[in-house]
C-alpha cells in the first residue's frame, strides 16, 4: 500500500486510488484489534505467543502519514497508535519493547527491525506535526492581520 500511495501521489491515477481504498478497507477491518491497534495477522497461521509487534505499529504510522491527506479517517488511527507508543512501548533506557506478548512483553531491542523503523516513523510524524503547526500559526497570523486592518478601517470610518 505504501508503494501504491507513492504511485498515486506521482500520477494521480484513479485506479491507484481505488486500489488504496480497497486495501485500506481490508487493512482497517482485519488487521486491527478492538483497541484500534495493529495486529500482525488477520488470522494467525499458527499458535503465536505475541499479540502485537513494534514493527507493525511503525508501519501503521508510516502508512497513515502517507495517506491521511487522501483518507482523513486515518488521522484517528494515527493518533491512537502514536499515543500507544510512549504510553506502553518505551522503556526507561529510551529503547522500545519489541513485542506485546499475550502475557507480558518481549523487551529485547531489535535495532535492525522495529527499533529503527519506529524511530523513523516517529521522526516523520514529528516533522509533519511541526509543519502543520507552523501552517496553522501562519494562517492565524494572516487572519489576525486582516482583523487588525478591519478594526483600523472601522475606527477610521467612525471618525
Amino acid at each position: 500500500m505504501k508503494a501504491l500511495a507513492k504511485i498515486h501521489a506521482l500520477t494521480g491515477h484513479p485506479a491507484t486510488l481505488e486500489a488504496l481504498r480497497k486495501g485500506l478497507s481490508y487493512y482497517l477491518k482485519n488487521l486491527f484489534d478492538t483497541d484500534g491497534l495493529p495486529k500482525p495477522f488477520s488470522r494467525a497461521p499458527r499458535l503465536t505467543v505475541y499479540k502485537r509487534e513494534l514493527y507493525d505499529c511503525a508501519e501503521c504510522i508510516n502508512l497513515c502519514l502517507l495517506l491521511r491527506d487522501r483518507f482523513p479517517r486515518l488521522q484517528t488511527t494515527l493518533e491512537t497508535v502514536v499515543r500507544e507508543i510512549p504510553a506502553n512501548w518505551v522503556k526507561r533506557d529510551g529503547s522500545f519493547r519489541s513485542r506485546r506478548l499475550h502475557l507480558g512483553w518481549d523487551n529485547v531491542p531489535m535495532h535492525r527491525w522495529g527499533q529503527a523503523q519506529m524511530f523513523r516513523s516517529l521522526a516523520f510524524y514529528l516533522r509533519g506535526s511541526i509543519k502543520a503547526r507552523a501552517q496553522r500559526d501562519q494562517r492565524s497570523d494572516v487572519s489576525d492581520q486582516k482583523a487588525a486592518s478591519g478594526n483600523q478601517m472601522a475606527q477610521f470610518i467612525q471618525k
